[in-house]
């Protein structure tokens, strides 16, 4: 399959595709003021906002891919579970209190009960379920995916524990918080926003929202991925993701479907598209430009440091002399330039030697079993 089987620069180019549409969907608030720049935001901006479905789908692919030679041990458990830990979190260490300052100012460090709510991100808590649906109320506004993320790799973690048996205790377990529980408390829905919540436990509202599909469906992809089974006509992939996409379509208001996030909403159709992309892929029928792998690669910078960005500016733009229209203009075309130079920056010389030092320091240290956790996967910890 050649090497960009190995490389995977198709996911790359998809994680700064769905970062890009994350950057995009927030930058819409400024052409709020006027009927015509409400009309894009709402129609054209605001369905940009799969690109955390599409993320949430990408992070499941990578999980089953790039853990396939795992050997049963407890040092490979241990090394993912770092690898893990050293992707997400330093960067949301150095960026929470820069963003309790840029929203709060120098004073809000002073402020207990505000920098309570942000270090329970860093905890990666659900702030507060019941304030603002799906999104947590999370003092870092972004972080609510990152919440999800980290649940997912615990449970991936968790299921190293059965060898062999990995994947079905995984399905076992989706199985009884995704349909069982959600069955027994009489609300089961795939609306991600319409779960009824868990009152006793903030992080198990995690576990029953329908949103998790959006993992199984990248984990089944990569399943197909790494399988022998492939169709060598590029024709017949295309046309059957189109005629699924299109039974979609014409079933989408019948099945209740909806402009959101999940499995009820876009989670389905990028599902379908993804699949086909991967057995494109594997074909070698993928051309990814340069560009986009870049961008792959600064993704999660981009993602946690665009909305400061945008703040930052707007703030610095309304001190400007520009009329109310021409400000508006203004402000939607620099601020996504901008937040994505900022983002090389923060990628270039704080995320990738904080990762990469994290890992390391973390790599060296004696596991619970007393076994030396040593040595890295470059593909897993590249691209994962």
């Amino acid at each position: 399959m050649g090497t960009q089987k190995h490389k995977l620069e198709w996911i790359q180019a998809l994680r700064g595709l769905a970062a890009l549409m994350v950057v995009m969907v927030h930058s819409r608030s400024i052409l709020m003021g006027t009927a015509a720049g409400k009309g894009v935001a709402d129609h054209v901006l605001l369905p940009m906002a799969m690109g955390v479905d599409l993320f949430f789908i990408i992070s499941g692919f990578l999980m089953v891919w790039t853990t396939r030679d795992f050997d049963g041990s407890n040092a490979y458990l241990w090394k993912f579970l770092i690898k893990r830990f050293a992707r997400i979190w330093p960067l949301l260490a150095v960026m929470t209190p820069v963003a309790l300052v840029v929203e709060h100012g120098p004073g809000g460090l002073l402020d207990r009960t505000l920098v309570l709510s942000y270090l329970e991100g860093l905890a990666f808590i659900p702030h507060n379920p019941d304030a603002s649906g799906i999104y947590f109320q999370m003092a870092v506004g972004v972080a609510w995916t990152l919440c999800f993320e980290w649940y997912f790799y615990l449970l991936f973690a968790a299921s190293m524990v059965f060898g062999r048996w990995r994947y079905v205790a995984m399905a076992a377990w989706f199985a009884l918080t995704l349909v069982v529980i959600p069955l027994d408390r009489g609300g089961h829905t795939l609306h991600v926003a319409e779960q009824p919540l868990v009152a006793w436990s903030r992080y198990a509202n995690l576990a029953i929202n329908p949103i998790v599909w959006d993992f199984v469906g990248g984990m089944a992809a990569g399943w197909l991925y790494g399988s022998r089974f492939r169709i060598g006509s590029t024709a017949m992939i295309y046309a059957s993701a189109a005629i699924l996409l299109a039974l979609l379509w014409l079933a989408w208001q019948p099945l209740g479907m909806v402009n959101f996030f999940g499995p009820q909403g876009w989670g389905a159709p990028l599902t379908i598209l993804f699949v086909g992309i991967a057995l494109l892929a594997k074909t070698d029928a993928i051309k990814v430009p340069r560009w986009s792998v870049w961008m792959g690669a600064i993704s999660y910078s981009l993602y946690l440091v665009h909305v400061y960005v945008f703040e930052v500016l707007q703030r610095i733009a309304i001190l400007t002399p520009l009329s109310h229209p021409a400000f508006e203009i203004t402000l939607f075309l620099t601020r996504p330039v901008v937040a994505v130079i900022c983002a090389w920056v923060v990628f270039r010389y704080v995320e990738s030697p904080l990762s990469a030092w994290t890992r390391e320091r973390l790599l060296s240290l004696r596991m619970p079993w007393g076994i030396q956790a040593e040595g890295t996967t470059t593909e897993l910890s590249n691209h994962s």
